[in-house]
């Protein structure tokens, strides 16, 4: 079973693929924490789309060619897991995060022939690797408030509510597309859950009970 949680910042994300992934037989993924060497072979299995890239869009868009490989190696991974029996594998910032940013910040590369098609061939992709999406929200004000709360730095933690505010509904819309394109291409199970007024140990319960459905 593959489970990618997703949600604008502040909805709590991480915190619930911690908790879940210390569930027995289960394991945690992301686009950020790949090894280093299986990332080098996904750049040098990606250089034709790379190459294509570049040529058509006549630029050199280093993040989205980051996105392209990073995409690639956790594809590859996730195949290795399933061979090795891994009973639950929960992404963090895995293909829906990738592709919802490249909505949010490569809007006007996606117009190019070229960016549009690797999109869609990439979401089909998915769509056939991805079982269960979780998708994390709470209300505007506590999202702000989480975000400038923790520890961890973030670009919008010094913002004011109104920019957080917009920062929010920008990766709702962007979710929302990269989500509709993965059900349009196969029956990926989404589960809407808020993360406001209720604890993370009772936000896990049901994740991991809807899980469990889904898997039988």
């Amino acid at each position: 079973m593959v489970a990618e949680v997703v949600g604008p910042a502040g909805a709590g994300k991480s915190s619930l693929t911690e908790r879940l992934s210390q569930q027995p037989g289960a394991t945690r993924a992301s686009i950020f924490r790949l090894p280093r060497v299986w990332w080098v072979i996904g750049a040098l299995q990606s250089i034709p789309a790379l190459v294509a890239l570049c040529i058509r869009t006549r630029s050199l868009p280093w993040e989205d060619l980051r996105h392209i490989i990073r995409l690639r190696t956790l594809h590859r991974l996730l195949q290795r897991q399933r061979a090795a029996g891994t009973r639950l594998v929960l992404l963090d910032e895995g293909p829906v995060f990738a592709l919802a940013w490249l909505q949010v910040y490569g809007r006007d590369r996606l117009r190019n022939a070229a960016m549009a098609a690797w999109w869609r061939d990439t979401a089909r992709e998915w769509a056939r690797a991805l079982d269960v999406v979780v998708l994390l929200d709470a209300p505007d004000a506590v999202l702000a408030s989480r975000v400038r709360e923790r520890a961890k730095p973030h670009p919008m933690k010094h913002k004011t509510d109104a920019e957080i505010a917009t920062f929010s509904a920008t990766y709702r819309e962007a979710y929302a597309g990269v989500i509709s394109a993965l059900t349009a291409e196969n029956h990926v199970r989404v589960v809407s859950l808020s993360s406001d007024g209720d604890t993370p140990e009772r936000v896990s319960t049901r994740v991991l009970d809807l899980i469990e459905a889904n898997g039988n």
